[in-house]
């Protein structure tokens, strides 16, 4: 399994049993995190693993009963939250692939949320899981594509396999805030305002949009289709209602 098959199967894990994750193992996660794509590669980011299981990590703050606690640390720029959530997501896959079951977790952190010059953004609760570690697709609880996208062109069979990638996306509380506008090789992204932000606030948004923008990354590279983000400044000023414009995607 890869991390592509990965995201398919994945689901946030809160129960876990009190079993160690051998040294040898965070090694690997660790340096995995090193080599993560990001979507800003200039955010300097840090990532560290605190054992819990005489649960004296001190985490505080809503938090699962996790024996471990991967906690990413990240400079204080512009978009660091998104590409927080973007790194998290894939380390998270990553896990998956070893056996390990995780959530994100934005509600909580350490008591010291400085490392440095670096400020901490979110963490990931993992462990071996005490409940079954694999989903099947079909079962999760998603908003249909119908719901999420307004198609203006037929999408081939490329973009459908990559908005499905999006749709299985995490999100804070299951809020699911992106929209997308859909034409045959590009993907204009929106993120839904008002309720979402008042539900889980605007940085856990950010963290999982970073997430959900991984997974198409990630889709894209299985496909060997060539990803380009873009931003757009007469979008970005310009007023969608309740929706807010994020990102243009092209793809080919």
């Amino acid at each position: 399994m890869d991390l592509y098959e990965a995201l398919k199967c994945r689901h946030s894990v809160r129960k876990y049993l009190k079993k160690e994750v051998a040294e040898s193992l965070q090694g690997q996660i660790l340096a995995f995190a090193e080599k993560t794509s990001r979507l800003n590669e200039s955010i300097s980011v840090e990532t560290v693993i605190l054992d819990n299981r005489e649960k004296d990590a001190g985490i505080i703050g809503m938090k699962p009963d996790a024996p471990y606690f991967l906690l990413l640390y990240s400079a204080e720029e512009e978009g660091c939250e998104r590409n927080a959530g973007y790194i998290l997501e894939q380390i998270s896959l990553y896990m998956t692939v070893k056996g390990l079951g995780s959530c994100i977790i934005g509600a909580a952190g350490p008591r010291e949320g400085k490392r440095g010059d670096r400020k901490f953004i979110a963490m990931l609760a993992f462990g071996y899981p005490d409940v079954p570690l694999r989903r099947e697709a079909a079962l999760a609880k998603r908003l249909p594509l119908t719901k999420l996208c307004s198609y203006r062109e037929e999408p081939g069979e490329q973009m459908k396999i990559i908005l499905k990638a999006a749709r299985l996306a995490p999100s804070a509380m299951n809020t699911q805030p992106w929209r997308f506008v859909v034409y045959s090789g590009r993907i204009y992204v929106f993120a839904k305002n008002g309720v979402f932000e008042r539900t889980v606030g605007r940085k856990m948004r950010e963290l999982s949009i970073g997430c959900m923008l991984s997974h198409i990354m990630l889709a894209a590279d299985e496909l060997w289709m060539q990803l380009e983000t873009r931003t757009e400044e007469q979008l970005q000023t310009k007023a969608f209602g309740n929706s807010e414009y994020i990102v243009t995607l092209l793809l080919q």
